[in-house]
């Protein structure tokens, strides 16, 4: 089986990326942790397809979420976003 390497875009513009290689054990996790530079803060993968974003889980299978795209994969794109997710944020104290 050919090796599946997965584009990750490290800004908007597309201009600066790296690209993955994905075995059936690699978690997006992972791929977050070999994107990311040496010392740099909280970063999460986000899923970009037709308009809409999604922060990925830190535990999903690349290669499933991939072949869950089928046909529709080139269509996807993903993001190392260099803030907390959504669901990690803490209230600011009152």
């Amino acid at each position: 089986m050919l090796p599946v390497i997965l584009t990750v875009y490290l800004n908007d513009t597309q201009q600066m990326l790296t690209e993955v290689p994905v075995t059936p054990a690699t978690r997006v996790i992972d791929v977050v942790e070999y994107c990311k530079e040496a010392g740099e803060g909280e970063c999460h993968l986000a899923e970009v397809w037709n308009g809409h974003e999604r922060v990925l889980p830190q535990e999903v299978l690349l290669l499933d979420l991939l072949q869950q795209w089928g046909a529709r994969r080139p269509e996807v794109g993903f993001y190392l976003r260099h803030c907390p997710s959504w669901t990690q944020v803490t209230p600011p104290a009152l």
